[in-house]
């Protein structure tokens, strides 16, 4: 570990370009099952950790290794005023980094395929735990450096010009020198968790709330339900989205009955969990003089609070058009009242909707990627070939729910799908491979401290992913039914990425209120502000039952400290970029690569002007509201003809 980790950058350019290898038509055709054993799954559907570590003993021979080395730094700490050893310090630091985010993803791995497995939960929690020691060695580092005046780093980087390559972290260190604390305050917040320096995404860091709240989600006593051909079935958090959409109206109320009853039993200890995470984010805020958790947590990203007041206001301002939405839905579908439970069903149900297997998905996918170019294609097939092991693809009993791309540097990105041949898995699917391109372009070309992108530049990727897929689609429809029913699935991915995201957003901005003020953060409070949140946007003609007050039960991306607001600002932000690549040629398309090839190498809000694109504006989020709109009527023309 003492050699630079600056190697890896030619070990990434060597060894991580992709070679398109190999083909997804020969393997055997899978019936997802929600609640099928993980082992009845083909391996080449699954993701292959071994390019993390090999074996569980690999990993724990790691871990020891770097628990080891993470000793030996403290030997540094007395000499770290001679340049050589400052040197020595730094290159080992940051090569334990890498070894710890890798020890941490390939335990989280682990733990998601099952987690019920109780080896797996014991290895993310040691992971979790050398990370929170590291985080503690990160405030000395931090303090050491920050202890030095201009006149003294101009000295050590004369004496030992090496240092310059952590020029990075040391420009990223100082333009928060005044929300460090002295030594032993700074211990003192380590020890309690502090997460407002960690280098890592922030939901892969779970606070103990967050543990909590997710050991209570994955025992949650769901019912049996009885699907659309009469059969009884257990419902899971991993098919409760399946259902949740199902054609037959009574299925689909019994879903969410059935989640929404559960959680309803729950309320109490979920909005225990949920205000202890927020009360902390306030106290990590306060401690290091930020007036609200917001500033603190959009900080990091050298963003202004505005960013996300501009967000709720412009999205509140188009709610009119969601109302529309709503009310179309009532006279497509025939219904005297829409529910939550009538939200997710296909507005049309011909035309367009058929089971799309993972096979075909994939080549769907990478067809309507042609506008970013033949390397962005290539670069989405190596990742989807079997070999490369990046994929996991069916869901199976005991995995959780949804989907997630991860990566650390130096090796390929991973993606977590519950695929289940339907459109929307297709268009998950490619949103994902949207945050790994993005990875492993800006693994591929920026040094190791300049590689890990902003939470806020990271849903643009995915989302211009999806709305290409969305025009390729449409593109090749071949009736008004068929492209009725795609103009349907664009509507419902605005509608719940950047409608239902800002809501979640500024529910996240209520409950930190409550805490910033000292209120008690109880359920009868989080429900009233659910309900209030619910009318306003979606109108009038949408019917509130009681339980639907508490899916803020449901969502774990409260605990990911302001993160869902970027889903709306990304997809905004992705429908303009999609058109502009689509329209603007090889100049767009070099632009916007550059962009996701640009890592951490200037600030989010630059790297976007760079592409062509200004988030400081509100406009962005307007036009992609005002496709909304047009969508709706294009719509209302072709689903409501006399």
């Amino acid at each position: 570990m003492r050699t630079s980790v600056w190697i890896l950058v030619l070990v990434l350019a060597l060894a991580g370009s992709p070679t398109v290898a190999g083909t997804l038509d020969d393997l055997p055709r899978i019936v997802p099952d929600g609640n099928a054993d993980r082992e009845s799954i083909p391996d080449a559907y699954k993701w292959n950790l071994d390019d993390l570590y090999a074996t569980h003993q690999a990993w724990d021979v790691a871990f020891e290794a770097a628990q080891a080395e993470l000793g030996l730094l403290s030997e540094f700490h007395d000499r770290l005023d001679e340049p050589a050893a400052l040197k020595s310090y730094l290159e080992a630091y940051y090569e334990l980094e890498i070894e710890v985010n890798r020890l941490k993803l390939y335990a989280a791995n682990q733990e998601v395929t099952d987690n019920t497995n109780q080896e797996s939960i014991a290895r993310h929690r040691r992971a979790l735990g050398l990370t929170n020691a590291f985080m503690e060695e990160g405030s000395f580092m931090r303090q050491t450096i920050l202890g030095m005046d201009e006149d003294q780093m101009e000295a050590v980087l004369a004496e030992q010009p090496e240092l310059a390559q952590f020029a990075p972290a040391f420009d990223s260190l100082r333009r928060r020198a005044d929300r460090v604390l002295d030594p032993e305050a700074e211990r003192v917040l380590s020890l309690a968790g502090d997460n407002l320096w960690a280098v890592i995404d922030l939901n892969e860091l779970p606070s103990p709330v967050e543990q909590a709240f997710l050991a209570l989600r994955s025992e949650l006593p769901l019912p049996t339900i009885t699907d659309e051909d009469g059969n009884e079935v257990g419902l899971t958090l991993a098919n409760y989205t399946l259902y949740r959409a199902s054609s037959d109206r009574r299925v689909r109320r019994e879903a969410v009955e059935g989640l929404f009853g559960t959680l309803k039993e729950f309320e109490n200890t979920n909005a225990a969990t949920l205000g202890g995470q927020a009360n902390f984010n306030v106290f990590l805020a306060r401690a290091r003089h930020y007036d609200t958790a917001l500033e603190a947590y959009l900080d990091k990203d050298e963003l202004d609070p505005e960013v996300y007041y501009t967000l709720i206001r412009t999205v509140r301002a188009h709610t009119p058009a969601l109302h529309r939405y709503v009310e179309l839905r009532k006279k497509v579908l025939g219904l005297d009242e829409v529910h939550l439970y009538d939200v997710y069903v296909p507005l049309v149900g011909a035309g367009g909707d058929r089971a799309i297997p993972y096979a075909e998905a994939a080549e769907i996918i990478v067809d309507s990627l042609a506008p970013l170019g033949k390397e962005y294609q290539e670069t989405v097939t190596w990742l989807l070939d079997p070999e490369t092991g990046c994929v996991d693809v069916y869901p199976s009993k005991n995995k959780q729910s949804g989907a997630f791309s991860s990566s650390v540097y130096g090796v390929h990105p991973f993606i977590k799908m519950n695929y289940q041949d339907r459109y929307v898995d297709m268009s998950t699917l490619t949103h994902e491979f949207g945050h790994a391109v993005h990875s492993h372009l800006s693994n591929a070309n920026q040094p190791y401290l300049q590689s890990r992108y902003s939470m806020f530049l990271a849903e643009i990727a995915s989302t211009c992913n999806q709305l290409l897929l969305s025009q390729y689609m449409m593109a090749h429809a071949i009736s008004d039914a068929e492209r009725a029913w795609l103009l349907a699935e664009l509507a419902e991915s605005i509608r719940s990425t950047i409608y239902r995201q800002t809501q979640f957003a500024e529910f996240e901005l209520r409950l930190h209120e409550l805490a910033e003020a000292g209120e008690p953060i109880t359920a009868e409070r989080l429900n009233s502000i659910y309900e209030g949140l619910l009318r306003d946007y979606y109108g009038p003609g949408y019917t509130i039952d009681p339980n639907d007050v508490v899916e803020w039960a449901y969502i774990p991306h409260f605990y990911y400290k302001y993160y869902v607001f970027v889903y709306a600002t990304g997809m905004s932000s992705g429908i303009a970029l999609a058109e502009m690549v689509a329209d603007g040629g090889p100049a767009a398309v070099e632009a916007y690569l550059g962009m996701l090839s640009g890592g951490a190498s200037k600030p989010p809000l630059e790297l976007l002007k760079g592409a062509g694109l200004d988030l400081t504006k509100p406009d962005a989020i307007a036009a992609a509201l005002e496709l909304f709109d047009r969508t709706v009527s294009e719509l209302e023309e072709l689903l409501l003809q006399e």
